[in-house]
C-alpha cells in the first residue's frame, strides 16, 4: 500500500526519467486487500475534496458488502504473482480456456490485485459477469485519482454493451496511471512485434541470421536509450516516453519488413547525402545551443533533455544504421542500401528536429 510520501516519490522519479521504476511503484497499489479496506471506498490518493453524496460514493456504498464467491477461500499472499501481466497475455490470445482464466483469478486473489479482479468480473472472464462485484473492486483500488474513480464506477454502473470489454485503462485521467496504461499497451504491442520478427528470423537465409540478431540488438539498444530524448516535465511525460520507445520499435519492424520485401522506393545516393547533412546540422544545433539553465548547463532549453544523453543516443543510432546496412548486405535481395539509409536518416532527423523545438 502506498503512503503519500510513496506517491510523491513516484512522481519525483518519473520527472527524472526513471519512469519504469515509478510504474513498478504504482503497480504495488493494486495490492489492496480483497475485502473492503477500513477506509472503503479508498480515497487516500485523491488529493482533492469530495462529498459522500456524490453518485460514485453512493454506488460504492451500495456494493460495499457484496460477497464475491471467490474471496471465501483463505489463500497465502503471493506478491510475486504477476496478475496483470498474466491477464493481458490471456486477453491477447485468440482463445482462452476456462482453466487459463481460473489461473488468472487465482493469481489475482493471491496477489490481492483488485484491478484484475475488477476486470474479470466486469467482463465475465472465468466467472459469471457481475457488475456489482466489479464496482466493489473498483471502489477498493488503492490508487485512483478522484476523476478516475468517478469514471470507472459510472462506466460500470451504466452497464456494458454486449460484446464490450471493460478495461482499467478506459477511464484514466492521472499521469501516473497514464504511464501504467501506456506500459501495458507497449508490452502488448511488443509481443506482437517480437512474434513477427521471430517469423522473419526463421525465413531469412542462414548467412544473414547473425547479422539480423546484431541488428535486433542494436535496434533495441537505440529505442531503449532514446527515452532520454523526451522532456520529462509534467505528469504525462512518462507515458509519452513509453510511447516514444514503442514508436521507434514499430518503425524498426516496419523497416525490416519493407527491406526484405523490397518495398522501399529507390533513392538516389545524392538524397541520402543530403539527409546526412541535415542530420549533422540538427545535431550540431543541439550540441551548440546556448545554455538556458545555469544549474544544468547540459540541458536543452528549458527541458530535461541533456546533451550528453543525446550524444549517447546518437552513437547508438549510428550503430543501428550500420547494423541495418550490414544485414542488407547479407541478403540475396531487398531494398538498396541508399533507400535504407535514407529511411533511417529521415526518421532520425525528425527526432532531432523535435528536440530543437525546446531551444
Amino acid at each position: 500500500m502506498l503512503s503519500n510520501p510513496d506517491l510523491r516519490y513516484a512522481v519525483t522519479i518519473m520527472s527524472t526519467c526513471h519512469f519504469r521504476q515509478a510504474i513498478a511503484i504504482v503497480a504495488v497499489c493494486a495490492a489492496a486487500p480483497v475485502l473492503a479496506a477500513p477506509d472503503y471506498p479508498t480515497t487516500r490518493s485523491f488529493g482533492v475534496p469530495f462529498t459522500k453524496n456524490e453518485a460514485w460514493y453512493r454506488q460504492c456504498l451500495r456494493v460495499e458488502h457484496v460477497d464475491p464467491p471467490t474471496a471465501h477461500a483463505t489463500r497465502p499472499t503471493d506478491s510475486a504473482c504477476d496478475a496483470s501481466g498474466l491477464y493481458y497475455r490471456k486477453r491477447s490470445q485468440a482463445t482462452t480456456s476456462p482453466a487459463e482464466w481460473n489461473a488468472v483469478m487465482e493469481c489475482a486473489l493471491t496477489s490481492r490485485n483488485n484491478a484484475v479482479l475488477m476486470m474479470l468480473y466486469a467482463n465475465g472472464f472465468g466467472v459469471a459477469r457481475d457488475t456489482d462485484i466489479a464496482i466493489h473492486y473498483a471502489c477498493s483500488l488503492d490508487f485512483a485519482a478522484k476523476a478516475e474513480m468517478e469514471g470507472r464506477v459510472a462506466h460500470l454502473a451504466g452497464g456494458l454493451p454486449a460484446g464490450a470489454v471493460f478495461d482499467q485503462c478506459d477511464d484514466v485521467t492521472s499521469g501516473l496511471m497514464g504511464a501504467v496504461c501506456a506500459d501495458i499497451s507497449a508490452l502488448q504491442e511488443s509481443r506482437v512485434r517480437a512474434a513477427r520478427l521471430d517469423r522473419v528470423a526463421r525465413a531469412i537465409p542462414p548467412a544473414a541470421l547473425s547479422a539480423f540478431r546484431t541488428l535486433r540488438a542494436a535496434a533495441e539498444a537505440y529505442a531503449g536509450a532514446a527515452t532520454a530524448e523526451v522532456d520529462m516535465q509534467g505528469t504525462a511525460a512518462p507515458a509519452l516516453a513509453i510511447e516514444h520507445e514503442a514508436k521507434l520499435r514499430e518503425q524498426f519492424m516496419r523497416a525490416v519488413l519493407d527491406v526484405i520485401d523490397d518495398k522501399l522506393a529507390a533513392t538516389p545516393h545524392a538524397d541520402a547525402t543530403r539527409l546526412d547533412a541535415a542530420l549533422n546540422a540538427a545535431y550540431r544545433q543541439l550540441m551548440r545551443a546556448p545554455v538556458k539553465q545555469p544549474d544544468a548547463p547540459g540541458r536543452i532549453g528549458d527541458s530535461t533533455i541533456d546533451r550528453g544523453e543525446i550524444r549517447k543516443v546518437e552513437r547508438l543510432w549510428l550503430a543501428y544504421r550500420d547494423a541495418f546496412v550490414a544485414f542488407r548486405a547479407r541478403l540475396p535481395s531487398g531494398a538498396d542500401p541508399d533507400a535504407i539509409t535514407a529511411l533511417l536518416l529521415r526518421q532520425r532527423v525528425d527526432e532531432l528536429k523535435s528536440i530543437t523545438l525546446y531551444l
